[in-house]
Order: C-alpha cells, then sequence, then structure tokens
C-alpha cells in the first residue's frame, strides 16, 4: 500500500469513528412511547374503550376510540427527540418561554419539570432527566383535559 493510500484509509477511519461517536453521544435511548401506557390505562383515564395505540409519525403513539368520530376522545403521547441543534430539553425550555397570548402553566410533581401548553388545545410536557415527553388529550372540555394529561403522564414516568 502506498503511502498516500495509507493517509486516505487512516482518514476515511477517522472520518468513520468520529461521526459513529458523534451520534452516539446524542443517541437517544429508544423508548416505544406506545410502552408508556397501556390501553386499559388510557381506556380508565378518558372513561371510553380506545384502540390500542399506534404509532402515527415514530416516536408517537395514539389511542383513539374505535369509531374515530369528529370529537372522539383521544390520547396522543410524543417522546420528543432533537431538532437540528436542539436537544429535547433545548425544546422543553423552548415550551416553556413566555410567548404572547399562549398560556404556559407550570405543573409540579411530575418529573425533573413540567408545564401546560395551550394553543389550540392543551399539550402537558414532562422533562425527566435529558429526556421529554409531550402528552395531549383531545375530547375535553380544558381543565377536564388538563386533569387527564397529568394523570396520564404521571403513569407513563413509571416506565419512561
Amino acid at each position: 500500500m502506498t503511502r498516500k493510500a495509507k493517509v486516505a484509509a487512516v482518514m476515511e477511519a477517522f472520518v468513520l469513528v468520529t461521526l459513529g461517536c458523534s451520534r452516539a453521544a446524542y443517541a437517544m435511548p429508544v423508548i416505544d412511547p406506545c410502552s408508556l401506557l397501556t390501553t386499559s390505562q388510557v381506556s380508565s383515564a378518558l372513561g371510553v374503550t380506545v384502540a390500542d395505540g399506534k404509532s402515527v409519525i415514530p416516536p408517537d403513539c395514539q389511542w383513539s376510540q374505535p369509531n374515530g368520530s369528529v370529537g372522539a376522545k383521544s390520547v396522543f403521547l410524543e417522546i420528543l427527540g432533537p431538532m437540528g441543534q436542539l436537544t429535547p430539553v433545548d425544546r422543553f425550555n423552548t415550551a416553556k418561554t413566555p410567548v404572547g397570548r399562549i398560556v404556559k402553566t407550570p405543573v409540579g410533581g411530575l418529573g425533573d419539570d413540567a408545564v401546560f401548553v395551550e394553543t389550540m388545545g392543551v399539550a402537558l410536557y414532562v422533562k425527566k432527566g435529558n429526556s421529554v415527553f409531550q402528552i395531549r388529550v383531545s375530547g375535553f372540555p380544558l381543565e377536564d383535559a388538563k386533569a387527564k394529561e397529568k394523570a396520564l403522564a404521571q403513569q407513563a414516568l413509571a416506565k419512561f
């Protein structure tokens, strides 16, 4: 092997190792969001029968009433991953930062930090360590949705 070929091989190995290490350093543990809550837990919290959780766009999971009609009751749970240069914790911090008329309410007793964000409906963001998930309950008045989101988040945290 010529000197030029050896240098090229070493450089290629260096690049592959560096890329592999940088990805591993920022990789999130693989958690199936559908494993964080059972269909029974979701049905009980909502007071209606829901179908088994299904991922629409990973890493998320959605449990819905089987008929899927307008106004159907459902739960959506998403594990936040990195987005561009933002880590999941950066995304959490962005979600809780005050913005205009969007109501953001801190929630005690959940993970390391949690916040309700009210836009079109309400979402509960929960941070535990370097991981974050969002949970949304649909088909209920605002205060009922918040109570159900908090109860389900407590159950999800047991497996998160």
